[in-house]
């Protein structure tokens, strides 16, 4: 179990990494594995989203990448996918 600071290499001179080293890099992962926000705060025990912001960091290939599943996304997507709701009828005694 972890507990506050580990070393990283006892003995090599390198520096120590604390806790939220390790858990910066597991947010990391889970949002390259395409983990869903709600499942990976709950397995590195954020309970609040602005918490788990502050470890979601975003690379520029994270980016790159987001758009063009965008681009294919609206390249693929069909006009009639869209829904009209009808218009809603005025209640008796409303003021127009």
């Amino acid at each position: 179990m972890l507990t506050g600071r580990t070393p990283r290499c006892t003995g090599s001179g390198s520096r120590k990494s604390i806790l939220h080293d390790f858990r910066r890099t597991a947010i990391r992962n889970l949002e390259r594995a395409g983990i869903p926000r709600s499942a990976a705060m709950a397995m590195v025990g954020h309970k609040t989203e602005s918490v788990y912001r502050r470890y979601a960091i975003v690379e520029e290939g994270m980016l790159n990448e987001a758009s063009v599943k965008l681009q294919t996304f609206y390249a693929n997507a069909r006009p009639s996918s869209v829904v009209r709701f009808p218009r809603a009828r005025a209640r008796r005694g409303a003021k127009a």
